[in-house]
């Protein structure tokens, strides 16, 4: 598989759970369930509470690692 259908691959699954989470929690139709009912209803609050907290303190360090890498290639590359 190439990277760009990758790419585009996960920035649509992405894009398709977040437009349902807006979608369904807007929804008067009682059938339709947000993706955090959802994870409520099959996932203990235990399990949700470890992976929520482990995200909380992975995603900040996971962004700054990338932002200053971006940063370090293009000053090597002489872009800004």
């Amino acid at each position: 598989m190439r990277s760009g259908t990758k790419t585009v691959g996960f920035l649509s699954a992405t894009g398709a759970v977040l437009l349902w989470e807006i979608y369904a929690s807007w929804d008067d139709d009682s059938s339709t369930k947000p993706w955090t009912d959802l994870i409520v209803d099959y996932i203990p609050g235990e399990v949700t509470t470890v992976l929520l907290g482990g995200l909380i303190a992975w995603l900040p360090v996971h962004f700054g690692i990338r932002y200053w890498r971006k940063s370090r290639k293009q000053r090597d590359d002489g872009g800004v």
